[in-house]
């Protein structure tokens, strides 16, 4: 599977990639990682809430 087809059937898996990606790799920034660390709070957030609701739909 290609980047782009990963991109397409997993845009919150993505996201939450890249924002683990985007926190080690800018980690001499300090005031970035901290935005970055809340950003990937509310992704797992989010991530929580759509996976309950899926299970809800099951």
């Amino acid at each position: 599977m290609s980047e782009d087809e990963h991109k397409k059937l997993h845009p919150i898996l993505n996201e939450v990639t890249k924002t683990y990606v985007d926190l080690y790799t800018n980690r001499p920034n300090e005031k970035n990682r901290e935005k970055l660390i809340k950003l990937e709070k509310l992704l797992h957030e989010q991530l929580e809430k759509i996976q309950a609701a899926t299970k809800e739909n099951e």
